[in-house]
C-alpha cells in the first residue's frame, strides 16, 4: 500500500481519538458472533491492508527518534558553540552509537534530549536525564573546561 494510502487508512481507524475509538469497537465486538466479525471489521476499518499499512508507517516512522535528535544537534549547534570552539567528536544518532557524549569539543562535552514531558509519572526520563547530567558532571577531561558548560544537558520541548 503507497504511503499516503497508508496515513489516510491509518486516521480512518484511529479517529480523533485512538483511545475512544477502541473502546467503541470493543463495546460492539460484545455478543458478536464469528458470522457477524467480517461485517463490523469493514465498518470499523479493520483489513489487512490497513494493518500492512500501519506496519509500513511504523517501519518509516522507526527511525523518527533519530531524526529528531540529528535535526536538533544540528539546529541547536550554531547557538550554543563559542565562534572559536572546534568540535572534536558529534554522534548526531539518538541513543547508544559507543561515544561517551553527543558532542565532545575543545571546551565541552554535551549530551542531548529532546523531549515532550508530559508530566506526571516519568521517573525513566527523568532517571535517563539525571544519569546523563552526572556522567558529564564526572567526566575527567584533559583540558581546563567550565564545569558549567561541560554539564550541558539541552532539553526541548515540542
Amino acid at each position: 500500500m503507497p504511503l499516503d494510502q497508508s496515513v489516510i487508512a491509518f486516521q480512518a481507524f484511529c479517529g480523533t481519538d485512538l483511545t475512544s475509538t477502541l473502546s467503541r469497537i470493543e463495546s460492539r465486538l460484545q455478543g458478536m458472533t464469528a458470522d457477524e466479525l467480517p461485517a463490523t471489521l469493514n465498518a470499523v476499518g479493520g483489513s489487512h491492508s490497513t494493518l500492512a499499512g500501519a506496519g509500513e508507517l511504523k517501519r518509516i516512522l522507526g527511525q523518527l527518534n533519530v531524526v529528531i535528535h540529528a535535526l536538533g544537534m544540528l539546529l541547536c549547534l550554531p547557538n550554543i558553540l563559542e565562534p572559536t570552539e572546534i568540535i572534536e567528536s558529534v554522534s548526531l544518532g539518538a541513543g547508544n552509537t559507543g561515544r561517551a557524549f553527543d558532542l565532545e569539543t575543545d571546551r565541552r562535552v554535551a549530551e542531548f534530549k529532546f523531549i515532550n514531558w508530559q508530566g506526571g509519572a516519568e521517573s525513566i526520563r527523568q532517571n535517563g536525564v539525571f544519569k546523563d547530567f552526572y556522567l558529564l558532571a564526572e567526566h575527567n577531561t584533559q583540558s581546563a573546561r567550565n564545569s558549567t558548560s561541560s554539564a550541558r544537558t539541552i532539553l526541548s520541548s515540542s
